[in-house]
């Protein structure tokens, strides 16, 4: 990083770098983020955009065909016919596959040549090519791809977060951002901006309780890192506890808490990916999941869910301009780092350990690519269901003579031990056993050893 000049009035002599850090934020076939990115499964649609006609889309930086046949199968193919390149949008979608409208090539969803018509009889044209075309899955109202090496292709991940409680509803969202992908996902490893961004600076935009300035630690999972803030709510002690799952999917509690009631959720409000369209933009999908024990006072709007909209406020750009400007939300904040950040231009502080952590895990992911590996993390997925790491814990611990800012060091490493630790068991009584686990640790008094004692208590113990 070129030096800055410690000096007033100083931007001319500033750098101006146009390094946005490429192994990272692009994202094109061939690239190393883009081959990394293609060894998972991403969401690019929800299946309610998906109608009777086929769907132009741009996922990694390739131009795409998404249709469903009228056998029901969903196809995603490259947009040009491998005869003469005309466009597949306007393909006639057939009881199998889907057809070109020049010459009347047909397709299957695998890309398989089904016919070509124009052909002599006899010829065996059709045996010697094939269009290319990715795998889709659907899933709680989205359709996913996997875009990478067909030999390597990873089972599909059912996280424990979906299937938990029973009575959970997963509702399908997709929200565009026009900036790259990576800014875009480092949000959910920057757990000090819901203070600032959602409160201090530009007003309650969540609830008063967000305030609180937390305290932050960053702890690595199976599935990536887990962003860990840890707030005073009276005497209340409240964990947003955020799970960071690599490459590009996150979950995160809820908007509603106000820190004044019991909580044991170790479960998620959101469960979202960040797509990458290309290397300037990218889409925010996945699930609302609404259920009792994320939301016990039933506070979400399933009816505010879908495409471009989403409960919870500064997520999209729908508010005038001016009104953004007085009280920005995280589209703002995201997006106005311009459509990639030159992150030769940053000054990372503490408070950014996550989005440190966050990019040499991404970093050692596409050196195993490169390697001609299989990326290690995460990997324990595919073999039932995937135990996740999101937890949100309200819980009383008063405050004692000593160090609260320890108090809350120790109550938020202490619960996400937990929480980590007990990754082995079935998902429900995992829950449970968290639960049993924290409160035996409330009333042992567990949380209050080895504080050191408060600047002022020390004092007064030395003057007696």
């Amino acid at each position: 990083m070129a030096k800055i000049p410690i000096q007033p009035y100083s931007g001319y002599l500033n750098p101006r770098s146009n390094d946005d850090d490429p192994a990272l934020t692009h994202v094109g076939a061939g690239t190393p983020g883009g081959e990394y990115l293609r060894r998972f499964w991403h969401p690019i649609a929800m299946v309610a955009e998906l109608k009777d006609m086929p769907m132009p889309i741009r996922v990694l930086g390739e131009d795409l065909i998404l249709f469903r046949d009228k056998s029901g199968r969903v196809g995603l193919v490259h947009k040009h016919c491998s005869h003469r390149g005309t466009s597949l949008e306007y393909g006639i979608i057939g009881e199998r596959g889907i057809r070109c409208a020049y010459h009347g090539w047909a397709y299957d969803v695998d890309g398989t040549v089904l016919d070509t018509p124009s052909e002599p009889a006899g010829s065996r044209l059709k045996e010697t090519v094939c269009q290319g075309a990715y795998r889709t899955h659907e899933s709680h109202g989205l359709i996913f791809t996997y875009m990478g090496p067909p030999d390597q292709v990873p089972e599909f991940p059912v996280y424990d977060t979906t299937v938990w409680p029973d009575d959970t509803e997963l509702v399908p969202l997709k929200l565009d951002l026009p900036c790259n992908w990576l800014q875009a996902h480092e949000n959910a490893a920057d757990p000090i901006h819901t203070a600032y961004l959602h409160s201090i600076v530009t007003g309650v935009q969540f609830t008063p309780s967000f305030a609180a300035l937390p305290v932050l630690e960053f702890a690595e999972t199976p599935l990536g890192l887990l962003a860990i803030a840890t707030r005073r709510c009276g005497d209340n002690l409240w964990i947003r506890a955020s799970d960071v799952i690599l490459p590009n999917m996150a979950q995160f509690g809820t908007g509603f808490v106000d820190g004044e009631k019991e909580k044991f959720a170790l479960t998620a409000a959101f469960t979202r990916w960040i797509t990458p369209v290309d290397d300037t933009h990218c889409w925010y999908i996945g699930w609302r999941q609404f259920n009792p024990v994320i939301d016990p006072r039933n506070e979400g709007r399933k009816e505010n869910i879908g495409r471009n909209r989403i409960d919870l406020m500064g997520q999209t750009d729908e508010r005038p301009y001016l009104e953004r400007q007085k009280s920005p939300g995280d589209w703002d904040a995201i997006v106005a780092q311009g459509p990639i950040v030159k992150r030769t231009h940053e000054h990372l502080s503490w408070t950014d350990k996550g989005v440190a952590m966050l990019r040499r895990q991404l970093r050692a992911g596409i050196r195993e690519v490169q390697s001609g590996l299989v990326p290690a993390a995460p990997r324990n997925y595919g073999k039932g269901i995937v135990p996740t790491y999101n937890n949100e814990t309200i819980l009383s611990v008063p405050q004692k003579d000593g160090d609260d800012k320890s108090l809350l060091q120790s109550f938020g490493h202490k619960v996400c031990k937990v929480a980590i630790e007990s990754a082995h068991l079935p998902v429900g009584e995992r829950q449970r056993h968290v639960e049993r686990a924290v409160r035996a640790m409330q009333a042992s008094g567990e949380f209050y050893d080895g504080l050191s004692q408060a600047p002022g208590q020390q004092q007064e113990d030395a003057n007696a």
